[in-house]
Order: structure tokens, then sequence, then C-alpha cells
């Protein structure tokens, strides 16, 4: 995994009024050692990139004076502008940036890592990454790029409500995205005095760009000018512009420079977190699974303990010390049912009519083995076993611990009593929690006999061994979709070759995540595998089919959770869709509606194969373009699909939509 040398974003510490109606603020940047070891002596070499969301919004923060260290900080004073009058922002402006709200960060730009005019072009020539088509490279090693035909609008007239909500919100950039609706032009036309958002595509891997946003006779680039490795990786990379001059510009570009990123040097990574208990094995897959054979026996050892293997008792164990409970050791509390009749209320958690009767009483808390966290000191940071995954009653005391720092990872047995190794959607709601509060969590999955970690990517997270963390994080995921049923010898073998194509197209650091099911998905998995591509899945709990034992991250979904599966694809950049039935045309309808509503990005959908005779989506095809011509589907749905059976056409079609050099 490859990163930008950064810091975290700064926040605003002043506001005060600036010449011309504008604002002025300062801004504070913390600074760990390791970066300002980096950087001192150098901070000529150090730029300021607004945040994204701020400057596609047509806010520029530019800095207005030179950066200065305030003890473990470096200190920038900016002035603020609107730059985009259609969006309506600029009336709110001094309500929202207030102390406290995140404006931008600190990028390191080492003159010895920024690439010369042949390297970049060797670069692009060996798709170490993509650019967009339009794009020229100068003798001194700038290359300049030009926004595609599009220019962003609002839907809905900005408010203070949402503005305050994509400046402050973790989630506000998906309310940008809702919001921001992209209407294609014919030229991009940037009259006196204004601002346009607009956006390419770009593909960075093991590099990052830096734009150039002084004044020039093609426009003025806002200040969010870095774009980082592995983010920037689609097609609405966004573009800010602005014409400072009195005359009319047509068509802005934008120079920038390109650097090599920094592999990020991370700690090995275990299961228990990253205290060494004892040498890494050579093979870290065999380690993964000789970890297991290390807990799983814990597990049987306390749950005998605790007398009483009933659904209800729910074993939950506190540990302090792993490494002497690994050889042997006891907890430090290990919870037994009460004596006093008490009883839990069945099933995994309790029904909204018994919560409006109040039956949550102190006797019925006693009952759940999480009451042994009221034993527990503030901020012991302490591992919690448990038989199975929390249900509600659980969850909440977890979480008032978490609060007080009381737990620092949890690792549990089994995922559903009634489900085996399914989750509710639920549960993935209490997993997105556990990950706010700062907990780590750890599944002893007993079908694949490995301890695997739970990761967040975006707002998605998965299950996978500690040593494929960082792949995952990195790769460029395509989502492929098809049968329970197996592909033939011959679609097989394109399957093969389309794999060949876009691995030689994208680069080596490419994922395939599938249902996880029999027959095509199988087959993909094996195929990609072979490649060394990391493979991925998204298990579904179904009568009809056995899920693969081979996935390196993956994670799972009761029955009825099938719409909320869906959401778990939102990782992949691109969508395939083999040869397949009803539960893949299911797929289809929902990551074209998905598409559609915004959730997830527009990316060019590729639908392949061939049976008797013709190509196996033909009929779809047709269907699509009869939704477009009676106005009941957007143009895009003809325009962004190809239907094909040949390999080498689907790489071309990537280039041609995503309009890349």
């Amino acid at each position: 995994m490859h990163i930008a040398p950064q810091t975290p974003d700064g926040r605003i510490t002043a506001v005060r009024p600036a010449p011309g109606g504008a604002l002025g603020i300062d801004i504070a940047f913390p600074v760990d050692p390791a970066f300002r070891a980096l950087v001192t002596g150098r901070e000529a070499e150090v730029i300021f990139a607004a945040r994204s969301r701020i400057a596609r919004l047509g806010i520029d923060v530019t800095p207005s004076g030179p950066m200065t260290w305030d003890g473990d900080r470096l200190c920038l004073a900016a002035t603020v502008t609107c730059n985009v009058p259609a969006y309506g922002v600029e009336p709110f402006l001094e309500r929202v940036l207030l102390p406290g709200i995140r404006i931008g960060r600190l990028v390191f730009c080492p003159a010895e890592r920024r690439l010369g005019s042949d390297e970049i072009d060797e670069a692009v020539r060996d798709n170490l990454l993509q650019l967009p088509a339009a794009y020229s490279i100068d003798y001194e090693g700038r290359f300049r790029i030009r926004p595609e035909g599009w220019v962003y609008d609002l839907s809905e007239p900005m408010s203070l409500a949402s503005l305050t909500t994509i400046l402050t919100r973790a989630d506000g950039k998906d309310l940008l995205n809702r919001i921001q609706t992209r209407r294609a032009v014919d030229r991009i036309v940037l009259e006196p005095g204004k601002g346009v958002i607009t956006s390419c595509s770009m593909f960075l891997h093991k590099h990052y760009v830096v734009l150039e946003s002084e004044d020039t006779s093609l426009g003025h680039h806002l200040e969010a000018v870095c774009m980082d490795p592995i983010s920037t990786r689609g097609t609405n990379i966004f573009l800010e512009f602005a014409n400072r001059s009195d005359r009319r510009i047509v068509n802005p570009t934008v120079a920038a420079a390109l650097y090599h990123a920094v592999p990020e040097d991370l700690e090995p990574r275990r299961w228990y977190g990253s205290v060494d208990l004892q040498p890494a094995a050579p093979d870290p897959v065999s380690e993964a699974t000789a970890e297991y054979e290390r807990l799983a026996p814990v597990f049987d050892r306390l749950e005998v303990a605790s007398e009483d293997e009933h659904y209800a008792h729910r074993m939950i164990a506190v540990v302090t010390d792993l490494p002497a409970l690994l050889d042997g050791g006891a907890p430090d509390l290990l919870w037994r049912r009460p004596s006093d009749g008490c009883e839990p209320t069945e099933g995994e958690d309790l029904s909204a009519e018994q919560i409006r009767h109040r039956v949550i009483t102190n006797a019925v808390d006693a009952s759940y083995g999480t009451c042994v966290l009221n034993d527990v000191p503030a901020g012991a940071g302490i591992t919690l076993l448990l038989g199975y995954f929390p249900n509600l009653i659980e969850h909440t005391q977890i979480c008032q611990a978490a609060l007080e720092r009381k737990i620092a990872r949890i690792i549990f047995r089994r995922a559903s009593f009634e489900h085996g190794s399914f989750f509710s959607a639920r549960d993935h709601g209490r997993l997105a929690d556990y990950e706010t509060l700062g907990m780590e969590v750890f599944w002893c999955h007993d079908e694949r006999r490995h301890v695997v970690r739970h990761v967040f990517r975006g707002l998605r997270g998965y299950f996978m061994e500690p040593h494929t963390v960082d792949r995952f994080k990195s790769a460029l995921i395509f989502a492929a979709y098809g049968s329970a049923r197996p592909l033939g010898d011959d679609e097989v073998a394109k399957v093969s070759r389309l794999l060949e194509n876009l691995q030689a197209f994208f680069g080596s650091d490419i994922a395939i995540m599938t249902g996880g099911g029999p027959g095509a998905m199988q087959q993909a998995t094996d195929i990609a595998q072979g490649m060394g591509m990391l493979v991925g899945a998204s298990f579904i709990e179904t009568v009809d089919q056995q899920t693969n034992q081979t996935a390196e991250f993956y994670q799972t979904f009761q029955g009825r959770s099938r719409q909320a599966r869906q959401r778990w694809f939102e990782v992949a950049a691109f969508h395939w869709f083999f040869m397949g039935g009803v539960g893949t045309l299911e797929e289809v309808g929902l990551t074209l509606t998905d598409m559609k509503l915004g959730v997830i990005e527009r990316s060019p959908l590729v639908f392949f194969g061939r049976h008797d005779g013709q190509t196996y989506w033909d009929s779809l095809q047709r269907q699509f373009a009869t939704m477009v011509e009676v106005g009941r589907a957007p143009a895009w749905l003809t325009e962004n699909v190809l239907v094909t059976d040949d390999p080498d056409e689907v790489p071309r079609f990537y280039k041609r939509i995503l309009e890349l050099g």
C-alpha cells in the first residue's frame, strides 16, 4: 500500500473578516514526529491541499502567509472565497466555517520523488497509472489535464442544514454526491468572475498528483490540489476552476506534477493486534490456521468451565493477558449463570413488543454475560471473548464499556445460533458501531479454521486473515456476478483471457469479488487466484449453494438481508455480469438502481458470455434500449453498457468510456 506523505486534516482555530468581503482563517495542522523529520528545513516543499468536499462546493481556501511552527503543530493563515455563485453557498459561509472545522491537509512534495517527462510517459505506457485521454506532458515533467465534457449542478438549493452536514459530518460527502448532479456539455465555458465544477477519469496506484493552483490564461484551479494513490481511482475525479480574469475562458485546463508515493511501513499484523507473542510463521496462511488451533481450544475450555452449554448462556470472558490464556491460564472473569433462577429472554434479540413493555430489568440484564463488564475498570483495554456475536442487550453493554475504554478488542466464535456463520443486517450495524468506537473485532471461525479480523474499506467491512489487510485496502476491486452453474470450457478460457487483459491494463494490484457460491463464481475465483489476484466474496445464506472456502476476504448475510448485502459490493470500482439466472438478474437490477440513485458511482458495466450462437445478454440489451427510447431509463444505460463475449474488447471499452489515455 502506498501513501502520499501528509498530515491529518488541519482545523480552523480562528475566523476573521478579510478584504473584499472574504473570510480570513487560521489553521493548525497536527504533525507527528515522522512527518516533522521529513519536512524540517524543507518547508518550501510542503503544500496545502483543501478537502475535496470543500472545493466541490466552489469554496477556495488560499494560503495568505507562510507556514510557521507552534510546538508540534504547523500553522497557516488563509483566505476563503466562494467561486460558484449558482451554488448559493456564500450567505451561509460565516455560519459554518467555525473553529474546529476540518479544512485540509499538508502534503510533502520532495523534488527527488517527482517524475520527469520521460518517467511519466513510461509509467503511462507500462500501465502503472491511467491518466485522462486529453493529457499532454511538457519537457519540465508537468502534464496538463483537460476535463471531460461534464459540469456539475446542484439538484436543489443549498441550505444551511445541508451545508453544515456536508462540511461537518463524516458521511457529509454522501449528501453532496446525491445533490451534485452531472450535466453533459459540448464545451466548458467559464465566464469572468465565475467558477465551474467538472471532472475527469484517473487511476493512481503508486503515485500521487499535485495540481498547480496559480492563475493562468486557462483558469485557476481551486486548492484541492492533491490526488492520493488508491483513493484516486474512477470516473468522478473532481476538478474545480475559477476565472479571475475579465475575459471568457473556454475549456479550462490545469497543469500537474506526478510524485512517487511512499510504501506504507506497517507493523506485522497478527490476529491479537501488533503484539508479537511468538515468531511469525514463514507461511502466513499456515500461521492463520495455527492461531486458530491455539485459540479454539481456549473457547472449548471456557465453555465447558461455564457448566452450561445452552444457547441462552452465551459464554463471555474477560482477558487482560492473552499469552497466558493461550498457554492454559485462566481469564480474569468468566461469567456464570446466576443461581436465582433468572432466565434471559429467548431468541437473539428482544422484540419491539417486549421493549415497549419494559422487560429489560436489572434481573434480565444480569442474566447476560456482559454484566461482568461492570467489574472492569475504566481504561482497562481488555479483550472480550464471546461464544456468540453480541445480541441487543450485550451490544448496548459493550458499547457503554467501550465509551469508558474498558474494551480494546472482541473475539467471538459463532455468528448466530439460528443461522450459523451468517450475520443479520442488525449485526452489520453493530460491527460498524464497534469500528466507530475503536474496537478491534476478530472471528475464531470454526468452518474455515482460521482467525480473521474485521476491516473496513470506506463504509463496508469484511473479514480477512491479518496478512491480507494491506492488499485489501489497496486493491482495485472488480465485482463478478454469475450463476451457480459452471461455465463451459470455452467460456472459462475467455474469462481467463479477460482477467489477463485487465491485469495488463490496470496493473497487478487487482481483486475480484463474487457472491461466493459455486459454478461461475467459483471458476472466476479459481482463475483469479491462479493469477495471483486477491479474491473476496459476499456470501448469502441460501439452500441451494455451498460457500467457497478459498475467498481471502469475505462477509456473510442471512437470507433476509439480500438488499443489505448489495451495499457490500460498493467497494468494487467495476461490475461484470457473467452468464446467470434469476439471482444474477436481481443483482443486475440492484446495481443499475444504485447507479441511477447515486448510491454508487456510475461506472462502465460489462455483460459477458455467449450461448447458442449469440451473446448471452442480447435480449437484456434490447430491453435497455427500449427503456431509454420511451424515456423510462437514463441514456447512460445504453452508453455505459458493453454486451460481449470478446475479452479483448473489454479494455478498449473501459479506455473509451473512461476517456483514459
